[in-house]
Protein backbone atom coordinates (compact mmCIF):
# COMPACT_ATOMS: atom_id res chain seq x y z
CA UNK A 1 0.00 0.00 0.00
CA UNK A 2 2.91 2.56 0.83
CA UNK A 3 3.90 1.81 -2.92
CA UNK A 4 1.11 2.60 -3.72
CA UNK A 5 0.37 5.83 -1.87
CA UNK A 6 4.15 6.84 -3.20
CA UNK A 7 3.11 6.41 -6.50
CA UNK A 8 0.15 8.61 -6.48
CA UNK A 9 1.73 11.26 -5.14
CA UNK A 10 4.65 10.73 -7.65
CA UNK A 11 2.08 10.45 -10.57
CA UNK A 12 0.40 13.98 -8.88
CA UNK A 13 3.54 15.31 -8.68
CA UNK A 14 4.29 15.06 -12.59
CA UNK A 15 1.46 15.81 -13.86
CA UNK A 16 0.63 19.02 -11.70
CA UNK A 17 -2.38 17.69 -9.98
CA UNK A 18 -3.25 17.99 -6.52
CA UNK A 19 -3.87 15.18 -4.31
CA UNK A 20 -7.12 17.01 -3.15
CA UNK A 21 -8.23 17.75 -6.30
CA UNK A 22 -7.57 13.61 -7.65
CA UNK A 23 -9.42 12.49 -4.88
CA UNK A 24 -12.27 14.93 -5.74
CA UNK A 25 -12.59 13.89 -9.51
CA UNK A 26 -12.20 10.20 -8.35
CA UNK A 27 -15.67 10.45 -6.35
CA UNK A 28 -17.10 12.26 -9.37
CA UNK A 29 -20.22 10.47 -9.99
CA UNK A 30 -19.17 10.39 -14.00
CA UNK A 31 -15.57 9.31 -13.10
CA UNK A 32 -15.97 5.69 -14.10
CA UNK A 33 -17.82 6.74 -17.61
CA UNK A 34 -15.34 9.17 -18.54
CA UNK A 35 -12.64 6.31 -17.67
CA UNK A 36 -13.98 3.99 -19.17
CA UNK A 37 -14.61 6.19 -22.64
CA UNK A 38 -10.27 6.99 -21.94
CA UNK A 39 -10.06 2.83 -21.45
CA UNK A 40 -11.55 2.83 -25.29
CA UNK A 41 -9.93 4.92 -26.42
CA UNK A 42 -6.53 3.31 -25.45
CA UNK A 43 -7.34 -0.16 -26.78
CA UNK A 44 -7.66 1.67 -29.88
CA UNK A 45 -4.28 2.96 -30.13
CA UNK A 46 -3.41 -0.22 -28.61
CA UNK A 47 -4.96 -2.05 -31.66
CA UNK A 48 -4.43 0.52 -34.34
CA UNK A 49 -7.94 0.75 -35.07
CA UNK A 50 -10.47 3.77 -35.79
CA UNK A 51 -13.70 1.58 -35.38
CA UNK A 52 -12.68 1.54 -31.65
CA UNK A 53 -11.79 5.09 -31.73
CA UNK A 54 -15.04 6.19 -33.23
CA UNK A 55 -16.98 4.46 -30.57
CA UNK A 56 -15.60 7.58 -28.10
CA UNK A 57 -14.04 9.96 -30.76
CA UNK A 58 -16.21 12.14 -33.19
CA UNK A 59 -15.41 11.99 -36.25
CA UNK A 60 -16.59 15.87 -36.37
CA UNK A 61 -14.07 16.55 -33.48
CA UNK A 62 -10.85 18.95 -33.68
CA UNK A 63 -7.67 17.93 -33.48
CA UNK A 64 -4.96 20.64 -33.04
CA UNK A 65 -1.30 20.72 -32.60
CA UNK A 66 2.18 22.00 -34.22
CA UNK A 67 4.27 20.14 -35.86
CA UNK A 68 7.62 20.80 -36.07
CA UNK A 69 8.28 18.41 -39.09
CA UNK A 70 6.22 20.87 -41.10
CA UNK A 71 6.79 23.70 -38.86
CA UNK A 72 3.05 24.66 -38.58
CA UNK A 73 0.00 24.74 -36.51
CA UNK A 74 -1.89 21.69 -38.08
CA UNK A 75 -5.90 21.20 -37.74
CA UNK A 76 -7.72 18.27 -38.79
CA UNK A 77 -11.35 17.03 -38.29
CA UNK A 78 -11.27 13.40 -35.98
CA UNK A 79 -11.84 11.68 -39.11
CA UNK A 80 -9.03 13.33 -40.80
CA UNK A 81 -6.67 12.34 -38.40
CA UNK A 82 -7.86 8.74 -37.80
CA UNK A 83 -6.43 7.90 -41.33
CA UNK A 84 -3.53 7.74 -39.36
CA UNK A 85 -4.18 4.31 -37.69
CA UNK A 86 -2.68 1.55 -39.62
CA UNK A 87 -5.76 -1.01 -38.78
CA UNK A 88 -3.60 -3.10 -36.80
CA UNK A 89 -1.21 -2.76 -33.69
CA UNK A 90 2.09 -1.18 -34.74
CA UNK A 91 5.22 -2.86 -35.22
CA UNK A 92 6.59 -1.57 -32.45
CA UNK A 93 3.68 -1.88 -30.17
CA UNK A 94 5.54 -3.67 -27.01
CA UNK A 95 7.66 -0.56 -26.73
CA UNK A 96 4.74 1.61 -26.45
CA UNK A 97 3.43 2.94 -23.22
CA UNK A 98 0.48 5.44 -22.45
CA UNK A 99 -1.06 6.98 -19.52
CA UNK A 100 -3.73 9.05 -18.94
CA UNK A 101 -5.25 11.18 -15.88
CA UNK A 102 -8.67 12.49 -15.61
CA UNK A 103 -7.99 15.86 -14.99
CA UNK A 104 -11.25 17.46 -14.21
CA UNK A 105 -14.67 16.30 -14.45
CA UNK A 106 -18.01 18.05 -14.52
CA UNK A 107 -21.57 16.74 -14.80
CA UNK A 108 -21.42 17.18 -18.54
CA UNK A 109 -17.57 17.65 -19.14
CA UNK A 110 -14.03 16.56 -18.82
CA UNK A 111 -10.53 16.88 -19.25
CA UNK A 112 -7.57 14.16 -19.97
CA UNK A 113 -4.14 13.97 -20.19
CA UNK A 114 -2.33 11.61 -21.96
CA UNK A 115 1.16 11.14 -22.06
CA UNK A 116 2.49 8.87 -25.36
CA UNK A 117 6.22 7.27 -24.73
CA UNK A 118 6.95 5.41 -28.18
CA UNK A 119 9.96 4.62 -29.26
CA UNK A 120 10.19 7.53 -31.50
CA UNK A 121 7.92 9.84 -30.13
CA UNK A 122 7.42 11.71 -26.75
CA UNK A 123 3.89 13.29 -27.16
CA UNK A 124 1.14 14.88 -24.69
CA UNK A 125 -2.68 14.96 -25.62
CA UNK A 126 -4.69 16.83 -23.83
CA UNK A 127 -8.71 15.71 -24.43
CA UNK A 128 -11.38 17.56 -24.35
CA UNK A 129 -14.71 15.15 -23.54
CA UNK A 130 -18.74 16.19 -23.23
CA UNK A 131 -21.04 13.97 -22.12
CA UNK A 132 -23.40 13.73 -25.44
CA UNK A 133 -26.96 11.72 -25.04
CA UNK A 134 -25.68 10.37 -22.24
CA UNK A 135 -22.55 9.09 -23.48
CA UNK A 136 -19.02 10.52 -22.90
CA UNK A 137 -16.97 11.73 -26.66
CA UNK A 138 -13.98 12.98 -26.90
CA UNK A 139 -14.72 16.45 -28.93
CA UNK A 140 -11.23 17.60 -28.97
CA UNK A 141 -7.90 16.83 -28.72
CA UNK A 142 -4.74 19.35 -28.59
CA UNK A 143 -1.36 17.66 -29.21
CA UNK A 144 2.00 18.18 -28.63
CA UNK A 145 5.25 16.20 -28.69
CA UNK A 146 8.98 15.86 -30.04
CA UNK A 147 10.84 12.85 -31.83
CA UNK A 148 13.71 11.22 -29.87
Amino acid sequence: MKKFLTLIVLVCAMTGVSLPVLAQVQQHKEFAAVDQTMKTMMQAFKAGRADIAFQVFRKDAVVLGYSSKQQKTVTQTGEEWAQGFPGKPADDEAQRHRQYTILDISDTGAVVKVTLDYPQWLGVDYLALNKIDGQWKIVSKSWSGTRK
